[in-house]
């Protein structure tokens, strides 16, 4: 069983590049769909993509970054919030 430590508060997150957040600088990140399909994106701290996925509306994933690496969203807003994460 996965187990979620939160470290900070649950946060609103906007749709777009410009709302991209590294999240107090966590390095795991909770995100929850709530309001339809989002399209995930993870950059570096200079705003370039390393990656991305599209996360299905009412799911739960877990990202895990570098320190200044920063999240947003496109499709539709979520919430996130900083966890610490083990098995």
């Amino acid at each position: 069983m996965a187990r979620v430590l939160p470290v900070g508060q649950k946060v609103a997150l906007a749709t777009g590049s410009g709302q991209a957040t590294n999240l107090s600088n966590s390095t795991v990140v909770r995100i929850v769909a709530t309001s339809g399909n989002a399209v995930v994106f993870r950059t570096d701290s200079s705003g370039n993509i390393i990656g991305s996925f599209t996360q299905l509306n009412n799911t739960v994933e877990y990202v895990e970054k570098q320190q200044y690496d920063k999240i947003y969203v496109t499709g539709s807003a979520v919430e996130i919030s900083a966890v610490g994460f083990t098995n």
